[in-house]
């Protein structure tokens, strides 16, 4: 085979791997339609709602705070309890929640917990204040998101009708808040990692979970040996979804979307966070996410773009030209009636730099250190963190890995 055909063989493999991209593309629109098509009917009489007990571990006051935190105590819900937990009294969201305590003495309070008994902060705090509890139902949360009035009635219901759903959990969608920072971090998580979960939700039983909005039948956190368990692993709500489908339950994903709402931040801090959240799903499932690189047509477009002009074959890059153009409207059909967060014209140089951020980030995951805070971690053999950092460098926690 002479130079040309070699050229125009490889660039057919480009383009056909692509092509399988954009299949991707297709299924998760499909999974976004069968999503939507699992809702069901919100509003039931109050008498058959369960008592809830939402833990929201608070680290520091995110912009727009005091919406996110009164999101969740105006529920239209009967019966619910919301424990904020921070780990000192010097937390600048105290004072805040003080206030709130006071507002709406019946549904708020603070606890504060001290205890360093594990590497992951977070979990630290959510099993010191659910150590004891016999609530039926626990909800975790994060501090940065914002749902709508109906949201706890919407997530119980699943897990309310079917003895066997052990947890649910909903998808987040990115709410832009500031400049060109905001829009790529928001549209990462809009046109990346949800398409990606819906796939996932079509092809595979949801063994894992959002950390964002995790619902627990309480009986299912007490079998796994409770939130203890998770106090010095990395993407607990992995690890919690994965210990409770071991025991026999099932997890549901919601058709309920949350809103985080997304400031500006450096570029740098935004490859840091994508590299980190990689390098982390990367250690969990390595061969899934190795595989990922196929639902980034970019990579294979662009080769068989080259490849058409070098072998002249001119109808092969006219073929990843029109692949590419394909994707794109998938993508932003998906984000515009799925999560009504539209992708338009103006977003041209954020989607490009989107587009380097995705497959910076999926080369760099193949790495086990992480930075967080300053700190540095290696990620151990099963999800547990090590700190790299001398001892009194170390102390400062590790993130919850769901993107927020």
């Amino acid at each position: 085979m002479n130079p040309a055909g070699i050229l125009f063989a490889a660039g057919g493999v480009s383009l056909f791997i692509a092509a399988i991209g954009v299949f991707f593309d297709g299924l998760a629109l499909f999974g976004a339609d069968r999503l939507l098509r699992s809702r069901r009917e919100s509003w039931v009489p109050d008498g058959v709602l369960p008592p809830i007990l939402m833990i929201k571990p608070v680290r520091g006051l995110d912009h727009g705070a005091r919406e996110n935190f009164l999101s969740f105590i105006e529920q239209r819900y009967p019966n619910f309890r919301i424990i904020f937990t921070v780990d000192s009294p010097d937390d600048p969201a105290v004072q805040l929640i003080r206030e709130l305590e006071s507002l709406y003495p019946e549904k708020v309070s603070l606890a504060i917990v001290s205890e360093r008994s594990g590497t992951n902060k977070k979990m630290n705090k959510v099993a010191a204040v659910a150590r004891d509890v016999t609530d039926p139902f626990i909800l975790l949360n994060d501090s940065d998101i914002r749902v709508g009035p109906t949201y706890l009635r919407e997530i119980v219901l699943p897990i309310l009708s079917e003895p066997d759903v052990g947890a649910v959990t909903c998808l987040q969608r990115g709410t832009p808040e500031g400049g060109f920072s905001s829009r790529l971090s928001a549209m990462l998580l809009n046109s990346e990692m949800i398409p990606q979960a819906l796939v996932a939700y079509v092809l595979m039983p949801l063994t894992y979970l959002y950390g964002p909005t995790m619902l627990f039948r309480g009986e299912a956190i007490r079998a796994i040996g409770g939130f203890d368990v998770m106090k010095d692993y990395l993407a607990d709500d992995y690890h919690l979804g994965r210990l409770i489908h071991e025991k026999g339950y099932r997890i549901i994903l919601s058709p309920t979307l949350i809103d985080a709402q997304i400031r500006d931040e450096s570029l740098s801090s935004i490859f840091s966070h994508e590299i980190r959240w990689a390098r982390t799903y990367s250690s969990l499932r390595p061969f899934g996410y190795g595989l990922s690189l196929f639902v980034r047509p970019i990579l294979f477009v662009f080769l068989a773009f080259i490849l058409g002009i070098f072998s002249g074959n001119p109808a092969l890059s006219v073929g990843a030209a029109g692949l590419y153009v394909l994707h794109v409207a998938l993508v932003s059909y998906l984000t515009r009636q799925f999560l009504d967060r539209p992708i338009t014209h103006r977003d041209t140089g954020v989607w490009l730099m989107r587009e380097i951020v995705s497959l910076v980030a999926y080369f760099g995951s193949f790495g086990r250190r992480i930075l967080w805070r300053g700190h540095r971690y290696r990620i151990l053999p099963g999800g547990a963190l090590k700190p790299l950092d001398l001892p009194k460098s170390t102390g400062d926690g590790i993130p919850d890995t769901s993107r927020s």
